[in-house]
């Protein structure tokens, strides 16, 4: 299932990221658009006049909000996954698991079978979200001592909390 099914209630803000991972995405957004070569009127034809010319430039300077949805809807635009504009670069061949952030399907979190895992990681979701003042998030993005964290607590002799989080589907990671 595509993550842009998945969004039936009006999306958040990208408020929940810090501003230097929403300028992340910005830049994402701007590099892609002139990878492909186009301009931002071009953009908007592409986009059947969904997503305004001008509205992509103000997304992309900064000087307007993006909700999720937007995001999931430019994505779709491009041909991409979510991912690819949300997820942290794994520089110089480094795995996703190891990077200085992860980025959780939240809906997919919740459609897990009950474990202890996931009932450790959304328990610690839950209290960052709290923190963050995000009650409607579909994903959430957390630091690399937040992960280290979780790997501590998760880990055993039977359970691996990077292969864990790998294999269930919830960390979104580019392609």
């Amino acid at each position: 299932m595509d993550i842009s099914d998945r969004v039936a209630v009006p999306a958040p803000t990208l408020s929940f990221m810090s501003h230097s991972d929403s300028n992340e995405i910005r830049v994402r957004i701007r590099q892609l658009r002139r990878e492909r070569g186009l301009t931002l009127l071009a953009f908007e034809k592409l986009s059947g006049g969904r997503i305004r010319a001008v509205v992509l430039g103000a997304y992309e300077r900064g000087d307007r909000s993006m909700s999720l949805r937007k995001v999931i809807e430019i994505a779709d635009v491009f041909g991409v996954e979510l991912a690819h504009l949300m997820a942290p670069a794994s520089g110089h061949g480094e795995s996703p698991e190891l990077a200085d952030r992860h980025i959780y399907d939240l809906r997919a979190l919740q459609a897990l079978e009950p474990g202890p895992e996931k009932e450790i990681l959304s328990k610690y979701i839950r209290r960052i979200a709290h923190r963050r003042g995000d009650w409607a998030g579909e994903i959430i993005s957390l630091r690399r001592d937040d992960i280290d964290a979780l790997s501590r607590v998760i880990d055993s002799e039977e359970v691996n909390f990077h292969e864990w989080v790998g294999a269930s589907g919830i960390l979104l990671t580019k392609r």
